[in-house]
């Protein structure tokens, strides 16, 4: 439904199951909509997709360029991704961010996942809220973020600080790490900070979509706010 309303001029086919008609699918020509069966979606979808009677063939998702961000807003946090792969913590994250007014994300050419159907699906509509950001150089996009005034927090279970205790206010990216291999060495070392989210000694770890959350919810008192 988010993609229907924010990018309906992208739409090439929407397939639902008759039932799954409302306000939001009328509203598309009817030369774009196809009704469709149980059979066709088990068909023409990845085996096991839940698809709950919908689904659209949609023009490629457009990536923004980085060197936007020298114009963004005052209070603004931006999300940088260091070897994410998964589509679906990708997705997740991408859904938090959405939630929590997060500015936009930042992700890798080379060692990141990029946009798919499975991405889309697992950020529930939140993609269609979120400006992505491809670079093909992690280390140089940090420091052309330095140069618009972002201040670079690198989120690592050994961080001399909480991230409770970060100043959110202002321009700001966080970093987060792959899960296992965690941010590298250049984007460490090239960090501003680098800060740790308060776990029990116990069991420290977090999946990074979960963390990732925990990190914007931090950030957006402020964003929301302002």
């Amino acid at each position: 439904m988010a993609a229907i309303k924010s990018r309906p001029e992208k739409i090439r086919r929407l397939y639902l199951i008759d039932r799954k008609r409302n306000a939001e699918t009328q509203e598309l020509p009817k030369n774009l909509v196809q009704i469709a069966d149980e059979q066709w979606f088990r068909k023409i979808l990845p085996a096991g997709a839940i698809h709950q009677g919908i689904a659209i063939d949609i023009a490629d998702f457009e990536y923004s360029d980085i060197s936007e961000l020298i114009s963004c807003p005052e209070n603004c946090t931006v999300a940088m991704l260091d070897g994410v792969t998964d589509p679906n913590n990708l997705g997740a994250i991408i859904r938090s961010a959405a939630a929590f007014g997060i500015y936009g994300i930042i992700i890798s050419e080379r060692s990141s996942c990029k946009i798919t159907g499975v991405v889309a699906k697992a950020s529930s509509g939140g993609l269609e809220f979120i400006n992505l950001y491809v670079v093909k150089n992690l280390s140089q996009a940090i420091e052309m973020l330095k140069d618009y005034g972002f201040w670079i927090i690198a989120m690592t279970e050994k961080g001399s600080k909480s991230i409770q205790e970060i100043d959110s206010t202002g321009k700001n990216c966080v970093i987060l790490g792959a899960e296992g291999a965690g941010i590298r060495r250049l984007q460490l070392e090239k960090s501003d900070i680098q800060a740790r989210i308060s776990t029990s000694p116990q069991f420290p770890t977090l999946n990074v979509s979960n963390a990732a959350a925990v990190i914007f919810s931090t950030f957006s008192q402020t964003i929301l706010c302002t």
